[in-house]
């Protein structure tokens, strides 16, 4: 048979080589694990699911059957229930109508009980009671036959002034369209006030009327050091200027604190305080951050200067973050393992079958079981010999053949450390 895998591989069917019959067992051992469709009919659905014990797969177009609930429906009851039946009704099962016995068929007295609440009653309709309507009593108590209300008649009087509100005494109703007049106030509107008031007019002004008022007269005060709200009643116009005096003495030296100022008067735009740069060297690079208190600042240009590490590098090994305060330059070398150093990570061995023994032990010393193992025949040519291996401890483990190695059969073992 053979089997692809980037390339074909044949196998006969009795190997007579190592490695042959070690492929030849993987590829049985995958086959003899795949389970087979069976070809039996699916079990009828069930109340209750369950796994099953089953060795065989179903093919997946299977279908499982069922029995629908074969019973009539249950009579109509006052309360609902969840049922305890298994099996299903069909989909167009039909419950019985109830019965007048069942719903309760109403009794004569219902129709004259007129204070039952679940029941409409209508009161008996009498010889008098003609164009009457049914009015509602007090809480429980009946309704009764009552003289239908007449309607109002549409009055002709004009709409009153608008005034004073009131609720009214007329009989009669206002047509939908009726008009309330109301008088504009024909006198001149006061002026402007330093103080606003209510009002007592009793008519509205028109909306285009104007208020008059006086623009003050008086020279703006200069502007203060202190503001003030005022007392003037009249406006100021829109284009009236404050005075003020620019300040005439040179703008302080920038300093290292802040201040308020005491000054009264303003600065010019275009005023320019003075500095000095810091004249020391900067301070070396220090793996410490501090504010500093210099009061004068430096120039954009200065550099702060830095050593580097001058130790050699530590030789590889396990990855640690380090302790030194220093940097190290960007084209340091660390030096290569040597021979020794990498093979404190490999084993390289032989074992020797007994024509018996399927698992030959191997001590390898590498303390780990994370193991990678390589397997070649000793033969001329060697063949690579494809094996599984157990770990039996952190150092030691069993090379596994598919067929027992010959006696005196010896092969060539590499131990690879993964960690």
């Amino acid at each position: 048979m053979a089997i692809t895998y980037l390339s074909d591989i044949e196998l006969p069917r009795d190997p007579v080589e190592d490695s042959h019959a070690s492929r030849k067992k993987y590829v049985d051992d995958q086959i003899a694990a795949k389970p087979v469709l069976g070809t039996g009919t699916p079990a009828a659905v069930a109340g209750t699911a369950s796994a099953g014990n089953a060795t065989t797969a179903a093919p997946f177009n299977h279908v499982h059957n069922y029995t629908f609930f074969a019973t009539a429906p249950a009579d109509l009851a006052t309360t609902a229930t969840v049922g305890t039946a298994t099996l299903p009704a069909r989909g167009d099962h039909v419950h019985k109508f109830p019965t007048t016995t069942q719903i309760g068929a109403a009794s004569t007295t219902d129709l004259t009980n007129h204070t039952n609440s679940t029941i409409v009653h209508i009161p008996a309709v009498g010889a008098s009671d003609a164009n009457k309507v049914l009015t509602a009593g007090a809480a429980g108590a009946a309704p009764t036959w009552q003289v239908a209300q007449t309607g109002v008649t549409l009055g002709s009087a004009a709409g009153t002034a608008v005034g004073t509100a009131a609720n009214g005494t007329s009989g009669s109703a206002a047509k939908e369209d009726h008009v309330h007049s109301y008088g504009f106030d024909a006198t001149a509107p006061a002026a402007v006030a330093g103080t606003a008031a209510v009002g007592t007019a009793t008519m509205p002004a028109r909306r285009d009327h104007v208020h008059n008022y006086s623009f003050d007269t008086t020279v703006p005060a200069a502007i203060a050091d202190t503001a003030a709200v005022g007392t003037a009643t009249v406006p100021a116009r829109r284009d009236h200027v404050h005075n003020y005096t620019f300040d005439a003495t040179a703008p302080a030296a920038v300093a290292g604190t802040a201040a308020v100022g005491t000054a009264t008067v303003p600065a010019r735009r275009d005023h320019v305080h003075n500095y000095t740069f810091d004249a020391t060297a900067p301070a070396a690079v220090n793996t410490t951050a501090a504010v500093g208190t210099a009061t004068v600042p430096a120039r954009r240009d200065h550099v702060h200067a830095y050593t580097f590490y001058a130790t050699a590098p530590a030789a590889l090994g396990t990855a640690a973050v380090g302790v030194a305060t220093l940097p190290a330059r960007g084209d340091h070398v660390h030096a290569m393992p040597s021979l020794v150093q990498l093979n404190s990570s490999v084993y390289h061995g032989t074992v020797t079958g007994n024509g018996t023994l399927l698992s030959l032990p191997l001590t390898h010393g590498l303390n780990s079981q994370k193991l990678d193992v390589i397997v070649w025949s000793d033969t001329t040519p060697p063949k690579r010999i494809y094996t599984d291996h157990t770990p039996t401890g952190a150092n030691t483990l069993t090379v596994d053949f598919a067929v027992a190695p010959p006696t005196s059969a010896s092969y060539s073992v590499c131990v690879v450390k993964w960690g």
